[in-house]
């Protein structure tokens, strides 16, 4: 039987694993409290069993206009306007099953109906807690109405377009987010009180609580760093925090200013917490490796999911006893059975995350890129897990942060700017080496990509014909036509391509780099399969079945497969275990029927 037509079980892990990642987090009642959303288009809430706060079973409903969580009290507030757009209606189910329902007429505008875009919740002058509304007119006006239960409405129409991510009006502050496509976004500062004009600032948002918020901001030439801005004043400061990536950070709610921020080194993600006291950090016990995001901060504590490729899954809570211990509870990933290593190295001047099979010499080697470029390879559980398939059939797992990646430095990302074949071709070096040291020879190397990843494992075989091949799952084929499209829905996007990429008419393919008739080029012996969705939002199914059909026309051994129906990313369960078959088996295509085929 053709692997890739072999039925996976329900039980498989690409399917856990998608099912468990859609689950929130919600709080901790002696375990992880989560909800999902049912068959029944409702909110399922589960909690422990031993569980004295939140009673198990609760349905929550999701028909309304728009549903929002309200960390800071544990309730959802399912909020419904009604036609003419002049009354809202509020109906909150908190966790602990108790539930309220309140309406409030929206002052009038005579200019016809009015659309709700977003609701957020916020703190009135009082400090009393209240839920702001975003309200689009006919005409496109956009006015925000903070209301709440037998209170008047207080309305602000912001300066300039853009999201409402805070309100707290005892600091007479309103922060609106206006998007900037691949850069950081502009955040300012609005006075809804006072009607001063808005303080900017270009950092993303992570959170905000009595006054501050909390920034991450990415300095020219420095990698991204936390900074605590003082709504009142509009002054803000640094934090000082270990090297690394910054990927997330929240407000420690226990009153006493400390601060947990999420940072990226060697591949893994480690919780710190900072202290205003001593202006320093300390990294928290996280019960091993892997990808931490945070999902919640409310009044309890601070939740996060963990996932490792060898280590599993699971839930942590950072409470507030003092104590900055992080409870854990299992997730429905377990850990990898068999036996394996996991190691940050570097091969020259590339740095990558090695798996390798412990029991014996690989038997051959998959290079993993990812998208991008600007992004960067983690212990994930990358591909839905498809590396334990890897490493159990005795194949060695290179995750490449490769010349053009984030989290190394801006010097590392921006060697590759329009040098993207030398930089590249280093990097392959680096793989073929690093495989040689196990006695593998290049015809065992295969590259998989997905994305702009994608187009980097053609690449690697355009650059070296005696590679195995090459599975390019939703490959960006052609750079030029992708910036000019991605510019015409976002002129953000005009500088940052032509920054990066060679994007000139008069170029030659090679030039482009990531150009069809280029990237077509591969060796007469290397096996090429391409997996894309019929209906790519991001990429185009169309370039495929192009470059494909070119290649073949060449007589270079080129496959593609077609997923019906299936978009950029897989959108369920069904979806992912369709994309993950078709992977699994284009790399035994690839690596050829004398290959240990993955199990």
């Amino acid at each position: 039987m053709r692997l890739a037509d072999a039925v996976l079980p329900e039980h498989h892990l690409c399917r856990t694993f998608f099912r468990e990642r859609e689950r929130f987090l919600l709080s901790w009642d002696g375990g992880p409290v989560l909800g999902a959303v049912g068959d029944d288009g409702r909110l399922h809430i589960g909690a422990p069993a031993d569980a004295r706060r939140v009673p198990g079973g609760a349905r929550v409903g999701l028909d309304g206009d728009a549903v929002l969580y309200v960390e800071e009290r544990e309730v959802f507030a399912a909020v419904h306007l009604d036609a003419d757009g002049t009354e809202v209606v509020v109906v909150e189910h908190g966790l602990d099953g108790g539930s309220e329902r309140w309406r409030t007429a929206l002052p009038p505008t005579g200019r016809g109906g009015r659309t709700l875009t977003d609701v957020v919740q916020g703190v009135d002058e009082a400090g009393t807690a209240c839920l702001v509304f975003t309200v689009r007119d006919e005409d496109g006006g956009v006015a925000f109405h903070a209301v709440g239960p037998g209170r008047a409405v207080r309305t602000h129409q912001p300066s300039m377009a853009g999201q409402l991510v805070h309100w707290d009006l005892r600091s007479d502050a309103a922060v609106v987010r206006e998007d900037r496509g691949p850069w950081d976004p502009r955040l300012h500062l609005e006075r809804p009180l006072s009607g001063a004009a808005p303080e900017p600032v270009v950092a993303r948002w992570a959170d905000g609580l009595r006054g501050r918020a909390l920034l991450v901001e990415t300095p020219p030439d420095s990698e991204g760093r936390p900074v605590l801005w003082d709504l009142a004043d509009g002054s803000s400061v640094a934090l000082t925090v270990p090297a690394g990536h910054i990927d997330d950070a929240r407000f420690v709610r226990d009153g006493s200013g400390r601060i947990l921020v999420v940072a990226t080194a060697d591949g893994s993600d480690v919780p710190h917490l900072w202290s205003p006291h001593t202006g320093t950090s300390v990294p928290l016990a996280s019960h091993g490796t892997g990808r931490l995001r945070i999902r919640t901060a409310g009044p309890r504590g601070i939740g996060m999911y963990q996932v490792s490729t060898l280590g599993g899954s699971g839930w942590l809570w950072l409470g507030h006893d003092g104590a900055a211990t992080l409870h854990r509870s299992p997730g429905d990933v377990p850990r990898y059975g068999g036996r394996a290593t996991l190691s940050s190295v570097r091969c020259g001047r590339t740095p990558m995350l090695r798996y390798l099979p412990e029991r014996r010499p690989p038997t051959a080697v998959v290079v993993s890129l990812h998208g991008g470029p600007e992004s960067l390879e983690r212990d994930e559980l990358r591909w839905d897990g498809l590396y334990r398939d890897l490493l159990d059939a005795g194949i060695a797992v290179l995750g490449v942060d490769y010349c053009g990646s984030a989290g190394h430095g801006p010097l590392h990302t921006r060697r590759a700017w329009k040098a993207w074949t030398s930089a590249f071709r280093e990097d392959v070096e680096a793989c073929a080496e690093a495989a040689a040291g196990w006695g593998v020879e290049p015809g065992r190397v295969a590259l998989l990509g997905g994305s702009f990843g994608g187009a980097l494992a053609l690449l690697g075989c355009v650059l070296r014909h005696d590679l195995a091949g090459a599975v390019a799952a939703a490959p960006l084929i052609d750079i030029r036509g992708h910036a000019e499209r991605a510019a015409a829905a976002d002129p953000f996007y005009r500088d940052w391509f032509a920054a990066r990429f060679e994007l000139a008419a008069t170029a030659t393919p090679a030039q482009r780099v990531f150009d069809p008739a280029h990237l077509a080029g591969t060796g007469p012996g290397q096996r090429v399969v391409l997996v894309h969705g019929s209906e790519d939002e991001v990429t185009q199914w169309q370039h495929s079945r192009h470059i494909t059909d070119e290649a073949t026309r060449r007589g270079l051994p080129w496959m593609l497969v077609t997923e019906p129906g299936v978009g950029h990313v897989p959108a369920d369960a069904d979806e992912t275990e369709q994309r993950y078959r078709n992977v699994r088996g284009a790399l035994t295509e690839v690596l050829g029927r004398t290959a240990p085929a993955p199990q």
